[in-house]
C-alpha cells in the first residue's frame, strides 16, 4: 500500500511536513508501471534533490523532485517532468545539485529525433530554467552522460560517450550556452574511451577530472584512466602534457562496468572498482597532481582472493582522512554470501586499517546480496545493504562502525525496511544521519522509496535543525564556534552545507537556524 504524502507549500514544507516514519519507508516517487534508477544529491538545507526514470505513461521519462531534510516533497507530491521521452529501456544518466539549490540533470534524449545528450537545469522551486542538447551531426552512438558543477566559476560541465571517444563541454550556468567552440574530445590512441565519472577538480584552479574506461576491441582488457581538463578546455595534469593518469592497468573490469569516483577538495581523488579475473575489489587514491598513492594498480580491500568480492561502494571523508569501502563476498560457485567493509587513510599508501580481511558486517549465510552503500557521518561510517533470500524477497539492513572498526550501535545491525523487491540503492549524508533511497517493487510496478538512518541507529526519526552542528538540540553559540574554529577547512562537522569548505555559506546557515 502506498504511503500518502501530504502536499505542503514550498514555504512551510521543511517545518510542517515530516515524512520519515519509524515503521515504514516513505514513497518518494510513485505512479503506474516502473519508477527506477534514482539519483540524489544533498542541498544546503539538509535535504536533497532526486531524479529518476518514470514509465507511468510509456517511455522512460525523466522526473525530479526536491525534498526537505524530513523527506517531504517540495516540488509537488510526485515532482516535475523534466523530459517526456519514448525510450523503452534505460541507460545510465547523471544529476547534480548546483549553486542556489538548483538541480542539473543530463540524460539521453530522443525528442528531437535520433539519440542525443541533453541537460536540463531546474530552479530551486522546480521550474526548468533551460534545456540544452549537444550536437550529434554524424548520428553517432551516445551514452553515459555525466554532469557536475565547478565552484571555481560555477560553470556546469557535461561529459558523454560519442562514437569511440568521450566528449566534454562547459556550459554557462545561467543560460546553458556552450562555452567552448567545440567539445573537448578525450581519446587514448586506438582505444574505446568511455566516461565513467566526472567531478570538479580538487585543486583551486578550476575545471574537472574525468575518469574513463579504456579498452581496445570488444574482448580487450578494460582499465581506468583519468584526465584533467582546465576551465579553458586544456587537457593535461601538467603543463605541456595531455597524458592521462593511470588508475589501474592490471587485469580488467567486467564488461559494462563504469565505476564511480570522487574528488575531495584540497586533497585529491578516490577511485573504487572490481576486476573480472580474479573477482576482487580495489581502491586508489590520487593526489591533486594526478599521481597514484596506493601503488600502480591500487590497494586490494583484502589480502586474499579465496572469496569473490564484487560491486564495491565507497565513501570518502576528507576531514577525517578516511576512505570506507563495503562489498558482498561469495564463496565461489555457491549461494553462500556475506558482507564486509574496509577502511583506509587517504594520506597513506593503501594500508588496510580494519584487518587483512576487513570488518565483517554480515556473517556467511545462504542468500543473495546486492546494492551496497557506505556513508560517512561524523566519527565512523554507516553501511547499508540489501539481502535477498529469494527472488523478490529482499530486506534492507544497516550497521555503523566506529573508526576503529568496532560497532557504534549496541544492537549492531538494524532492519531498515522489510521484505520486497529492491534495486539501485543510493544515499546521501545528513549531519547526523544517512538517507538511503531505492527502487522498490517487482518489475513493472516499482516505486522509489527512502528511509532515514540516524547515526545513533534510530530508523525513521525526523532530523533536528541542520544548524545544530553539535547535535545538542539547540542552535546557539556552540555551533557558531564550530564554524569559526573550522573556517577555511573541510571539517565535516562544521561544514553546514557539506560542500567541502567551511565558509560564509555555513555561517549563514547556522545563523538562519538560530534557536
Amino acid at each position: 500500500m502506498k504511503i500518502a504524502i501530504v502536499a505542503c507549500s514550498v514555504v512551510v514544507v521543511a517545518a510542517a511536513c515530516l515524512a520519515w516514519s519509524p515503521t515504514s519507508a516513505t514513497i518518494l516517487g510513485g505512479g503506474l508501471n516502473d519508477q527506477v534508477q534514482p539519483k540524489m544529491s544533498g542541498t544546503t538545507d539538509g535535504g536533497f534533490c532526486m531524479s529518476w526514470f518514470d514509465n507511468a505513461t510509456g517511455g522512460y521519462d525523466v522526473r525530479a523532485n526536491r525534498f526537505s531534510a524530513s523527506g517531504a516533497p517540495m516540488w509537488g507530491a510526485n515532482g516535475v517532468l523534466v523530459a517526456d521521452r519514448s525510450f523503452s529501456s534505460t541507460v545510465d544518466y547523471s544529476s547534480w545539485v548546483v549553486a542556489g539549490n538548483k538541480f542539473a540533470v543530463t540524460y539521453n534524449d530522443d525528442r528531437l529525433g535520433g539519440d542525443r545528450i541533453s541537460c536540463s537545469l531546474l530552479s530551486a522551486t522546480g521550474e526548468i530554467e533551460w534545456t540544452v542538447t549537444m550536437p550529434n551531426p554524424t548520428a553517432a552512438f551516445v551514452a553515459n552522460p555525466k554532469v557536475c558543477q565547478d565552484s571555481f566559476d560555477n560553470a556546469i560541465y557535461l561529459a558523454w560517450y560519442e562514437g569511440t571517444a568521450a566528449k566534454v563541454q562547459k556550459l554557462d550556468p545561467t543560460t546553458g550556452a556552450s562555452q567552448w567552440a567545440t567539445a573537448v574530445a578525450i581519446a587514448d590512441g586506438t582505444a574505446q574511451t568511455t566516461p565513467a565519472d566526472l567531478w570538479p577538480a580538487a585543486d583551486a584552479t578550476g575545471g574537472v577530472m574525468l575518469s574513463c574506461v579504456r579498452q581496445v576491441g570488444f574482448s580487450g582488457a578494460k582499465t581506468i584512466k583519468a584526465w584533467r581538463i582546465s576551465p579553458t578546455g586544456v587537457v593535461g595534469w601538467t603543463a605541456g602534457s595531455t597524458a592521462p593518469s593511470v588508475v589501474f592497468s592490471s587485469s580488467s573490469l567486467q564488461f559494462g562496468n563504469y565505476p564511480n569516483c570522487q574528488s575531495i577538495y584540497g586533497i585529491g581523488y578516490v577511485f573504487c572498482w572490481y576486476t573480472s579475473g580474479p573477482l576482487q575489489s580495489y581502491v586508489q587514491f590520487m593526489n591533486m597532481n594526478g599521481v597514484a598513492q596506493f601503488g600502480a594498480n591500487g590497494a586490494a580491500v583484502t589480502s586474499t582472493t579465496t572469496l569473490n568480492r564484487v560491486s564495491p561502494t565507497f565513501a570518502a571523508d576528507g576531514a577525517g582522512d578516511r576512505l570506507y569501502v563495503v562489498w558482498p563476498e561469495q564463496v565461489p560457485n555457491t549461494s553462500t554470501y556475506s558482507v564486509a567493509a574496509q577502511s583506509f587513510a587517504l594520506h597513506g599508501t593503501g594500508v588496510r586499517l580494519w584487518g587483512e580481511s576487513g570488518a565483517n558486517l554480515l556473517p556467511p549465510t545462504t542468500l543473495y546480496s546486492a546494492d551496497f552503500t557506505a556513508v560517512r557521518g561524523g566519527g565512523g561510517a554507516t553501511f547499508a545493504w540489501q539481502s535477498s533470500t529469494a527472488y523478490g524477497q529482499t530486506s534492507l539492513y544497516a550497521r555503523r562502525l566506529n573508526d576503529d572498526g568496532t560497532d557504534a550501535w549496541q544492537s549492531g545491525t538494524v532492519l531498515v525496511d522489510g521484505v520486497s523487491s529492491k534495486s539501485k540503492m543510493v544515499s546521501y549524508r545528513q549531519s547526523a544521519a544517512t538517507v538511503v533511497v531505492w527502487s522498490d517493487g517487482a518489475t513493472g510496478v516499482a516505486d522509489i522509496k527512502g528511509q532515514r538512518i540516524g547515526n545513533n541507529g534510530v530508523i525513521g526519526a525526523n532530523p533536528i535543525s541542520p544548524g545544530d552542528l553539535n547535535q545538542d538540540g539547540i542552535v546557539n553559540g556552540m555551533d557558531l564556534a564550530l564554524v569559526l574554529a573550522g573556517w577555511g577547512t573541510n571539517n565535516a562537522q562544521a561544514d553546514y552545507n557539506h560542500d567541502g569548505l567551511v565558509d560564509g555559506s555555513d555561517l549563514a546557515g547556522v545563523l538562519a537556524d538560530w534557536s
